[in-house]
């Protein structure tokens, strides 16, 4: 068995016989050509001949070429090359076992059979392919019985991995070294890790005792503090309702015995104790907000304003007031708390526009930064933005008692119910001409939604 052309066929050169050419042969040439064939089919070398036409030719077998072409491999860089069959004419093309299994496998349907294995006491990756008989293979094997399709036999190629292997060396080794000092790292960072863990949970123990600590002290005070707050409330009331009974007394019957000066001290006690009451409780009306429950629900804040304004207005019917009121604005919190804030706000808004001969409330909402604000607004007395920090606190007056009496506690009040509903406040205002205050709370404030909650029908 030979490469393309069957080396038992007379010699080929591009796949003719070499009956196509014979009259470009001398007869001093097909002696020598008599010579050539006597030595046997397998070893036929490369013949030159002239054409009639004086173009100069060289016959090649190419079973020849592919041999010298492997022997060449195997001298310059010892990859072996082999043309075999299970078949062979030449005994050089004899399989061995490892090619005999590639052309078995070839015969199973296999494209190409490759492995690592020892080969003349190396080890090589060998690989085989095989040759398939054409149409044009048929004029050199068909005397084999050869037909078009068959498999004729196989190429391999056996490269010896030793050169490989150390061209690789250094890389194996930069890798395994790049792997164990990534384990290195690896352990490090996990010990590391692991004593961040450690740090970290010893210090949320510590913080968890620290707020279990600072919890309980805050219920103690607490507890306190309810106690003084009833303290206050009965012990302090007692000697305030005294001194406004008894000061009642003095003016309803002892009128005749007091000039003006002494009838204005005791009305002078008597708004002094009122206010005091007043002040008692307020302040305790802000503690409660602290220690009630948070109950939230859908609460219809259009519906508990137009209560509240009712209330107001049959308090002072005489009062010539408009008020704007919002239809459906719903919103999401405790409706006791939020009553609250709307009261106080509302209560304000009433007060500071009492010096007005027309007034104006309003009550809806804005889009500011992106979010849904309540607001309240007025054209009453306003305030000086300078001082727009100092209204929420407690006892904080922007105003003289004798121009709007009241405790400085309302706004501390609204702060106290928006900041429990997770919102914050806030107020714009203008001297003379009226104040807004705004509010927003963590739920969503939806305007035109359905009423949800809430007994009055807002109106305007």
């Amino acid at each position: 068995m030979s490469g393309s052309c069957d080396p038992t066929s007379p010699i080929c050169l591009c796949g003719k016989r070499l009956g196509d050419f014979r009259p470009a042969v001398n007869r001093q040439k097909r002696h020598h050509l008599k010579l050539f064939l006597s030595l046997g089919p397998h070893i036929w070398p490369p013949l030159d001949l002239t054409t009639p036409s004086g173009r100069s030719l060289t016959t090649v077998n190419p079973a020849y070429m592919t041999r010298q072409v492997h022997e060449l491999g195997a001298r310059e860089s010892g990859v072996q090359g082999h043309i075999t069959s299970l078949n062979p004419i030449h005994p050089g093309n004899a399989a061995d076992p490892w090619e005999t299994e590639a052309l078995q496998a070839f015969e199973r349907g296999s494209p190409e059979v490759s492995s690592i294995e020892a080969f003349r006491g190396e080890q090589h990756m060998r690989l085989m392919r095989p040759l398939i008989t054409e149409e044009g293979c048929l004029k050199c094997h068909a005397d084999q019985g050869y037909e078009v399709g068959d498999i004729r036999g196989g190429i391999s190629v056996s490269i010896p991995m030793g050169p490989l292997w150390a061209i690789g060396r250094p890389q194996k080794i930069g890798i395994v070294t790049g792997h164990a000092f990534l384990c290195i790292l690896g352990l490090a960072g996990i010990a590391l890790a692991g004593k961040k863990l450690t740090d970290y949970e010893r210090v949320r123990r510590a913080t968890e005792v620290s707020l279990h600590l600072r919890t309980r002290e805050l219920e103690t005070a607490n507890k306190e503090l309810e106690s003084f707050a009833y303290s206050v409330s009965h012990d302090l009331r007692v000697p305030l309702r005294g001194m406004d009974g008894f000061s009642k007394v003095l003016l309803e019957d002892y009128q005749d015995h007091l000039d003006e000066q002494g009838k204005n001290y005791l009305n002078r006690i008597r708004a002094g104790s009122q206010q005091m009451a007043r002040l008692i409780d307020d302040l305790l009306n802000l503690s409660r907000l602290t220690r009630k429950q948070m109950n939230p629900e859908s609460v219809s804040l259009s519906a508990m304003a137009q209560e509240i304004v009712t209330e107001l207005q049959e308090e002072e019917p005489r009062r010539q007031v408009e008020f704007t009121i919002a239809p459906d604005i719903v919103a999401r919190g405790d409706s006791q708390l939020l009553h609250v804030a709307l009261q106080n706000l509302l209560d304000n808004a009433w007060k500071f526009t009492s010096q007005r001969q027309q007034g104006r409330i309003e009550f809806g909402t804005e889009e500011v930064e992106g979010e849904t604000a309540c607001y309240v607004r007025d054209n009453g007395a306003g305030f000086d933005m300078a001082y727009a920090d100092n209204l929420f606190g407690a006892f904080q007056r922007l105003h003289k008692d004798s121009e709007f009496p009241g405790t400085g506690i309302g706004l501390a009040t609204v702060q106290r119910v928006v900041h429990r509903h997770g919102g914050r406040v806030w107020a714009e205002g203008v001297v003379g001409e009226g104040a807004t205050f705004y509010f927003t709370l963590s739920g969503p404030i939806l305007h035109n939604a359905p009423v949800l909650a809430g007994r009055a029908s807002p109106c305007t």
